[in-house]
């Protein structure tokens, strides 16, 4: 195959601030799934990252500061044998040093590996956060979850050879953390 050289012509003014604004939207987006990453894993370091000392974080049931959000929340994560957040889209507007962000997610929790029955739980809604930069980086200054629907499902079932596959676990224990796969 013969390498083909392509000049590209410099990019104008309204492609640069759209680059800009790209650049930005996806550092945004990096803040909310280094958080669920953090929840996901119980990795109380990835999910303090996502927030400012003085954030604030109404989810729901707790309602104040983000960081003591984050001690309750993975303390409660951790009573679950699993749990994971799905993100959907997200629509991120920024105006210089701050950011609005409304994140689409579901959330899903298990109890009961064994025995059974396997009660799994799920919750969907949306993370509704303004963000702030300081020093070049992004982080959530306040957040509300505004939650769309809820559901609880019981099985004395299980998938089919699911005892086969390596279980996720907590950090520092996951497959994540380990070699070769550590995105660490």
């Amino acid at each position: 195959m013969e390498n083909v050289k392509i000049e590209a012509a410099p990019l104008t003014t309204e492609e640069l601030t759209q680059l800009r604004g790209i650049l930005e939207r996806d550092a945004i987006r990096r803040v909310v799934e280094g958080y669920v990453r953090g929840m996901d894993r119980c990795d109380e370091a990835s999910a303090r990252a996502a927030y400012w000392d003085d954030g604030r974080d109404n989810h729901g049931l707790f309602d104040g500061n983000a960081q003591e959000f984050l001690t309750w929340g993975l303390g409660l994560a951790k009573e679950y044998s699993g749990h994971q957040h799905v993100l959907g889209q997200s629509v991120i507007a920024v105006d210089g040093d701050r950011a609005s962000a409304e994140t689409y997610f579901v959330h899903y929790a298990e109890r009961g590996r064994s025995p059974l029955p396997n009660v799994v739980t799920a919750l969907a809604g949306r993370y509704v956060d303004l963000l702030e930069r300081r020093d070049g980086e992004w982080k959530i200054l306040d957040r509300v979850v505004a939650i769309d629907w809820s559901t609880v499902w019981r099985s004395d079932e299980r998938f089919p050879g699911v005892e086969s596959f390596v279980p996720g676990r907590w950090h520092p224990d996951d497959a994540i953390y380990k070699k070769p796969h550590s995105l660490a």
